[in-house]
């Protein structure tokens, strides 16, 4: 599998959201709770450690159900769709399918959604973080 970067997959801080950091939403916290949970999951899938990723996975189904009260910490289908096929090659053991799987989740945080509507602004944020 080839190096993710975690900060390609995980919320990062906007300006306008460094204003209102100290009472942050129920949204905020859930990311911020799952931001970690994430990076789990992804070094233990770049380790090739079956059990820490079947691990770190369970962590975050029991995220999603503590914080969403749904057995997947991402509410957009096809991240929840990635997000179950991970669990799914995790289940059968196959590792690759895993990575795979994880690579694709990964790829739907590529793009701001103003850096998708705004062409200019994709040619200027190659590399983008995303805003989830």
């Amino acid at each position: 599998m080839s190096a993710i970067s975690l900060s390609s997959i995980v919320a990062q801080p906007s300006s306008t959201s460094s204003a209102i950091s100290s009472n942050p939403t129920p949204w905020q916290k859930y990311l911020a709770a799952r931001r970690p949970e994430i990076r789990q999951l992804q070094e233990a899938l770049q380790s090739g450690s079956l059990s820490a990723a079947e691990a770190a996975y369970n962590n975050l189904v029991s995220l999603g159900k503590t914080e969403l009260h749904q057995n997947n910490p991402f509410t957009w289908t096809n991240r929840a769709a990635d997000f179950s096929a991970i669990g799914g090659a995790l289940q059968s053991g196959n590792l690759a399918a895993a990575q795979q799987a994880f690579s694709a989740l990964a790829s739907t945080f590529k793009l701001r959604p103003s850096a998708e509507s705004n062409p200019a602004a994709s040619a200027s944020e190659s590399g983008v973080n995303v805003i989830a």
